[in-house]
């Protein structure tokens, strides 16, 4: 069994994890991609969305990538991933687009069902972006240094010779805390962009947490506190 998980890398594995678990999020988001708590408030919502096939074909995704990691086919799953992950950050922008519509015509009593959307879609931002951080930075899938490609970010280990991690490379997890801390940051802390792509996913995030955290989050206990 110990073999059997050291072949596919723990990183992989927790980022085929964490994907398994963004589409279970997004999936009980109320608005834009699947039936929720938020919809039979909202009727307009009943026209703009995909529900039951964004079901779907959430389930079929899922299904790809446990079968792509069970069989170790480290390229395709790979390739898998970054597809999978496009289609959950178009979810997520969607998402982003269809509450700000609906923002305004809610009622107070509305508001709390709208605040724990507000909340699984802040996840959804970190652990979507957390993955896009993994895919452009080096040492990807394969975990080995890639001394021929530059790097995206630059880790405080990347930054100078500490002592005990002359052979240090990043893995997901700290790709996650880099999503993490730019999500509540709105920009990078620690660890910088480097290069203009890395530069261009981190404003991303930060706009995509600015937006959710402040503007509608803000708004919605305004409501609550004005109720």
């Amino acid at each position: 069994m110990t073999q059997f998980f050291r072949k596919r890398t723990l990183s992989l594995s927790m980022v085929v994890l964490v994907m398994l678990g963004i589409l279970m999020v997004q999936s009980t988001i109320s608005y834009s991609t699947t039936y929720g708590a938020l919809a039979k408030f909202v009727q307009k919502l009943d026209s703009t969305g995909l529900p039951e096939g964004g079901l779907v074909l959430r389930a079929l995704l899922a299904m790809l990538l446990v079968i792509l990691w069970l069989l170790n086919r480290r390229r395709a799953l790979f390739k898998a991933i970054i597809v999978v992950n496009g289609f959950l950050t178009l979810g997520l922008f969607m998402n982003l687009a269809s509450l700000i519509t609906v923002l305004f015509g809610l009622t107070p009593q509305v508001v709390r069902v709208l605040l724990l959307d507000v909340v699984l879609m802040a996840i959804s931002n970190i652990l979507i972006f957390s993955i896009w951080y993994w895919i452009v930075d080096p040492p990807g899938v394969e975990e080995v240094p890639r001394e021929d490609e530059a790097w995206d970010f630059l880790f405080p280990q990347r930054a100078g010779e500490l002592p005990h991690y002359d052979e240090w490379t990043p893995k997901y997890s700290d790709y996650l805390f880099l999503a993490f801390t730019t999500s509540f940051a709105f920009g990078p802390t620690d660890t910088p962009p480097l290069t203009r792509r890395a530069k261009m996913i981190m404003l991303l995030q930060s706009t995509v947490s600015l937006v959710t955290l402040t503007g509608i989050a803000g708004s919605a206990i305004n409501m609550l506190a004005g109720a």
